[in-house]
Formats: C-alpha cells, structure tokens, sequence
C-alpha cells in the first residue's frame, strides 16, 4: 500500500477506529478527525479559534458572513446601514427559527447583544472582542438597532461573529448546560459528548439544512494517526494533514482542501519589565528574525503553499502594509546584531508551543534549530492546545517566547491583532503606550483613508519593533475521503450545507 512508511502508527490508530470502519462504508455521518475538542464544549461565546468554531459554527449563525475574499455578505441580517457613528441598524430574516422551536427575531439578537455587553466572564473571548457593545434597541420583530461606545465603522464585520443563541433555553439551562446542549438556528444540533469527540445530528428546521446524517468529532491527537484513520475509511475529514501526505491521499481516491484563515504563525517574544533577558534588546529580536531561514521552512514543511511573513497582517486583510518586506534570511547578520547588543556570548531561551498548525511541531523545531546554529540556546516544551490557549488568556505563559498567530480573521482587518497583542488584552503578552494612541484611533476611524495610513503606520511599529518572530502566512490542509464531496471552510466556518457523502 502507498502509505507503508507509516505502518508503525497504524496498528495503534487502526485498532481505535476499527469499529468506526465498517460504519463509515455505508452511513452518511461526516467524521471529523481533529487533535481536540473545545474546552468549553458548546459556548457560543467562548472564542472564534479552532477547534471551538469548527463546532459551534456549525450549531450557531452569526448577523453576518465573510468570505474568502474578505466580502460581507447576508446571513441571519439581510441588510444593514449606519444610523450614526455609534448605531448601526440590520433587517433580520423573517423565516428563521431556533433548533428547539424558538423564534429567531430581534428579541434574539438584542438578548445576545445584552448579554455580550453587560458584566460576565472576561475569558470569554467573544466579551473581550465585542467589549465596544452597550445594548441594543428593538424596532420590530425582524428591525434592531445595535449600539456602540465609540465609532464602530466595521461592526457589520464583526456581526459574523455575533452568535445568536435561543433566549429562553439560555435563561431555562444556564451557561454550563447551555454548552453541553447548546440551541442555535445552524445546520447542527448537538446529540452527546463523549471522551473522544461529540456527535451531533441535523436540525431539522435549519434555514440551511445539511445534506448527510451528521457529524462525529474523533480527537485523534496526531497528524499521522488522523492521516491513517482517512486512509482505512474510518474519517472522512483529517485536519492538519501534512503536505506530504497528500499524493497518497489522491492517489487512493481523496482529495485535499487548503485552508487560509486569514492568520500568521509567529513566534511571540516576551521582554516586558518583569522580564530580565537579552530580548528586551530590540537588536537581539531582529537577529532573531534574521537567523531563522522562514523560506525554506514554508518549501519543505507546508509544500511552498504559503509566503513568509513580513508585518502581523495577511496579505487579504484590510491593513496590509506591501511596502514592507520580511526580514532577510542572514546568520551573519544575526551574529553581528547579537554582539552589538552585548549578546554575542548567546543565552539560553524556552520556547512554548501546543503543537498545533501544519507541521507545526516540525516547524518550531526547526526555528530553534536556527536559532541554536547562532548561539541562542533553544528548548522548546509543549502544552496541550486548550491548555495553552487558556494560559494565554489568563496571562500564564511564563516562558521566554511562545507560538502564536497574528490574527486578522474574521474581519480581514490588520488592526483585529491588536486586541490580543496589545495593550488592549487584559494581562497583555505585549503592551508598549506609544503605539496605543495610534491603535485606539485605528480603532474608530471612519474614514476609509485615513483608517488605512493608521493601520500601516501600526504594521511598521510592528515589524520595526519585532516582538515577534514573524514565520509565515497560516495554512492547512485537510484530506477529505473519496466519498467526501463538497467540503469547505472560511475562516473557521464549515460550509456543512454544501456537503456530499456519496
């Protein structure tokens, strides 16, 4: 068989999904190979990152959508305008109900809009993204008028991540109930949790009802174990395959879809006061960006499917800054920037990484094994996914440096970094008062020319300052089976109407 050079992961991966094999010949439930599972299982407003919008955007619907060319289109509102600089008004649909019978009107959307706005968990991450949110005001039943604290020019944007939930089932369960059975107007509903994944069924009053039987999530923590349960049948969708994988996918009859979603990997550096290290020292980050060799990283380990990066931003997103160009790869040059800032002697430094993106464990390592090649003596360690994003947000990655993306996704706006990466999160990785001005007034400009130098001036400071070492434009690859048809996915979103399972 073409995949033999794995033959010592199958019998481990083959004999957890055996029972899974003969199901998957003859159902039509789409299986979902991913390397975990949400954390806060079915929370709408618990974060837009995956593996959590995977699910949730599947059970859920938003105001709004984007597509992949950065566009807004309808989507629960058919129509939008600002009424001034602080209120902006949506038209609903009218032929939309909740998966437990509930109405989907204005009342809806100003509960979620209430509930976003008022006080509750801050780990929230949809409350930390919406945090410009006072209230909303009811017109009529399919009229609402969402208001704001400061100038808002890109809250149709942001609508495609205001996720409505059923009102009553939320007041009825609670917050902790409310996740385990979550009630959306999506294609999906959830039917259980278990260990290993969920599965959910179709809702049957969707107002984009899906094609096929339902959906099991399986977490299968590796690549190569998700790429052998495609290869015997046991899941249809493998997330994060690895480029390499891929001619033995199509060779057996599947296909690979690539992702964008509208992110760079970078490796995120922390010098702030409370840390004593040569990185405080602006000329030891650059030299950290000019001893990793990015291009021969996106060549080997993502397929040449991808551009190194040069500022925060994707080259898609509002902001992006083409002037400015990724720092040259040059061990020489690092070397020298090392020993002007008193660094020539190397120092030792821990780098933090959940292992997740395409090959992403490779990729990290790869980065330190440049590193280590000019005196920067690297260890990388590594925490489960959701364990470390919840470090993150709380503020408890005391390591010297950690993996992350600059995230412009979904509203393909440079200046979305900025509210993880900046003053602006709460316990901040990165805060520096200088730049905060400009990103505030980046925030709340209306002016489509003026927002745009804003944004490019934020993008200079960023890649001038190099608090990152900025890797590449995120991409990924998910192998699909042979009778797996129709398979999509922006920026989170999976397109679970369009699907076919032949």
């Amino acid at each position: 068989m073409p995949f033999t050079r794995r033959q010592s992961l199958s019998a481990v991966a083959g004999a957890a999904l055996a029972p899974k094999l003969l199901r998957a010949q003859s159902d039509k439930i789409l299986r979902i190979g991913l390397g975990g599972m949400p954390t806060e299982k079915g929370n709408a407003f618990s974060n837009i990152q995956t593996p959590s919008i995977l699910l949730t955007g599947g059970v859920f619907d938003g105001l709004t959508r984007m597509t992949k060319s950065g566009d807004i289109v309808p989507w629960l509102a058919t129509a939008w305008q600002a009424l001034d600089e602080t209120t902006w008004r949506f038209t609903l649909r009218d032929d939309v109900a909740f998966s437990n019978g509930e109405q989907f009107d204005a009342a809806a959307v100003k509960f979620t809009v209430d509930y976003l706005s008022g006080p509750g968990p801050m780990t929230e991450g949809l409350r930390r993204d919406f945090r410009f949110l006072t209230g909303a005001t009811v017109i009529d039943r399919t009229t609402i008028d969402i208001s704001t604290s400061v100038p808002t020019p890109m809250l149709p944007r942001y609508a495609s991540v205001l996720l409505i939930v059923a009102p009553e089932a939320w007041r009825s369960m609670g917050v902790e109930q409310f996740s385990i059975t979550p009630v959306g107007t999506g294609p999906l509903t959830v039917d259980n949790w278990h260990p290993a994944g969920a599965t959910l069924l179709p809702n049957t009053t969707s107002w984009r009802p899906i094609q096929f039987d339902g959906v099991e999530y399986i977490v299968l923590k590796d690549p190569s174990s998700r790429f052998q349960a495609l290869m015997s049948g046991a899941i249809d969708a493998a997330y994060q395959t690895a480029p390499e994988d891929i001619p033995f996918i199509e060779d057996e009859g599947g296909s690979v879809v690539s992702v964008l979603d509208g992110a760079a990997a970078s490796i995120m550096l922390q010098f702030g006061p409370e840390h004593d290290t040569p990185l405080r020292d602006k000329r030891v980050r650059h030299a950290l960006n000019h001893a990793v060799d990015k291009q021969t990283i996106v060549d080997v380990l993502l397929g040449g499917q991808t551009v190194v990066s040069s500022q925060p931003a994707v080259r898609a997103s509002f902001g992006y800054d083409p002037s400015l160009q990724p720092f040259a790869y040059d061990p020489e040059l690092a070397l020298a920037l090392l020993k002007d800032a008193g660094a020539g002697d190397g120092f030792a430094m821990t780098i933090l990484t959940s292992g997740g993106g395409t090959n992403g464990q490779f990729v990290v390592q790869r980065v330190a094994d440049d590193l280590n090649r000019v005196g920067i003596r690297a260890e990388v360690q590594q925490r489960p996914v959701m364990q470390f994003l919840t470090d993150f947000v709380r503020g408890r990655i005391d390591t010297d440096a950690f993996t992350l993306q600059w995230g412009t996704y979904p509203l393909l706006d440079a200046i979305q970094v900025t509210n993880i990466n900046s003053c602006r999160k709460t316990d901040p990785w990165f805060c520096d008062q200088t730049i905060q001005p400009v990103i505030e007034r980046a925030w709340v400009e209306t002016d489509p020319i003026a927002a745009l130098a804003l944004r490019h001036q934020i993008m200079g400071y960023y890649r001038d300052m190099a608090p990152s070492i900025f890797l590449h434009e995120n991409i990924a690859f998910v192998g699909l089976s042979p009778r797996t048809r129709g398979f999509d996915q922006t920026f989170g979103y999976i397109d679970f109407e369009g699907i076919t399972l032949s």
